[in-house]
């Protein structure tokens, strides 16, 4: 079963929602009586609107009076309109008042067969199953199988993105910092030349001399590649292979359970790049430039920023980088922020689009 995590400051966001309808009392005339009719009454004057719209509703006083619930038509993107008869609440699109067949029983029936399909494909989808398979509000002893078997996939298949996904199991086993060390060792394996492995690698270092050998696998390497958005992708690539292709309001709200998990996933290590170029100041401004120019996320090319700086570079030519950083979270679309899902195409298809965007040319907006 999928875990839905909170996202990132940038990024990353809570849900609310609730439909919105009107109910409408109809107070249907006594028929007039053939011969004595009755008195004439003088009618009570209504009630001001606000106090109908918010009194508790009473069951009819008499058969000439009926509840009429209103219908409100929704757009499920992908399954086309729907009216929802007798709807409460805000006339929004809020996936938790959908019904069963089409709101929650449909994801998590989704979510099962996105389970089934990762556990069947390469290293990096059969890890993708472990991870989006963390039990919720577990006992110790269940969390640390989990960590066990995620971890024995992660180092049998050594993707180095995999590898990297695998860090969230080490904090359910015996030696969180002993299984952090493992995982960088392997991806160092794996991906000798991404600079992003050596810059974590540093974190775990435990002594002067693997200090140093980071530093140097820092300057040396060619890439700097973090793969933004990378576990989503890889979520909406096994959608995508499916027949039929899930309706793409289904595909959206699970691209929001898997974003959350993606934020985490920053990088870490400015506070010791700016104390290694303290030291190395021609390396540092070498390693600035390799940065600036291969970063494929936004962390990265921040943190690029920050090694021109300490190297020396104009101000302007690290406002620019800056620039582009703040020019890439202007195009994000925008992700609801409570348990209210985005429903109709205008949400769904750019929110969608983003994740694949991200998945050909990282967060960088520029020319590749």
């Amino acid at each position: 079963m999928l875990r839905a995590v909170n996202r990132r400051a940038a990024i990353l966001l809570a849900l609310l929602g609730g439909f919105a309808a009107a109910v409408v009392w109809l107070a249907m005339p006594d028929e007039a009586p053939l011969e004595d009719p009755p008195p004439q009454r003088v009618a009570a004057a209504p009630p001001p609107l606000a106090d109908a719209v918010t009194a508790p509703l009473r069951p009819p006083a008499s058969a000439a009076a009926t509840v009429m619930p209103v219908d409100v038509a929704v757009e499920l993107c992908g399954t086309g309109r729907m009216p929802l008869r007798g709807a409460v609440g805000n006339a929004a699109d809020a996936f938790d008042n959908l019904p069963g067949p089409v709101g929650r029983l449909a994801l998590l029936e989704l979510q099962e067969r996105l389970l089934r399909v990762l556990a069947a494909g390469d290293a990096r989808q059969r890890v993708a199953a472990w991870l989006l398979r963390q039990p919720d509000m577990a006992d110790p002893a269940t969390q640390s199988a989990w960590a066990a078997g995620l971890l024995a996939e992660a180092h049998a298949g050594g993707d180095a993105q995999a590898l990297r996904w695998a860090t969230a199991a080490c904090g359910h086993t015996d030696d969180a910092a002993h299984c952090r060390r493992g995982l960088a060792q392997a991806r160092l394996r794996a991906e000798p030349d991404n600079g992003l492995h050596w810059l974590e690698w540093a974190q775990e270092a435990s002594s002067e001399p693997e200090q140093g050998e980071a530093w140097q696998g820092l300057v040396r390497a060619r890439r700097w590649q973090q793969h933004p958005g990378g576990l989503t992708a890889v979520a909406l690539q096994a959608l995508a292979s499916m027949q039929p292709v899930p309706a793409a309001y289904l595909r959206a709200r699970l691209a929001r359970e898997t974003l959350g998990r993606d934020a985490a996933q920053s990088p870490a290590g400015p506070a010791w790049l700016v104390q290694q170029c303290a030291r190395h100041r021609a390396d540092c401004a070498r390693l600035a430039e390799r940065m600036a120019g291969e970063a494929d996320s936004a962390a990265l090319l921040a943190q690029a920023a920050l090694l021109g700086q300490q190297a020396g570079w104009a101000d302007e030519r690290v406002q620019a980088l800056m620039a582009a950083t703040r020019a890439f979270h202007a195009q994000l679309p925008s992700w609801p922020q409570a348990t209210q899902a985005a429903l109709a195409c205008g949400a769904a298809q750019p929110q969608l689009a983003h994740v694949e965007a991200m998945a050909q040319r990282g967060e960088v907006p520029r020319d590749r």
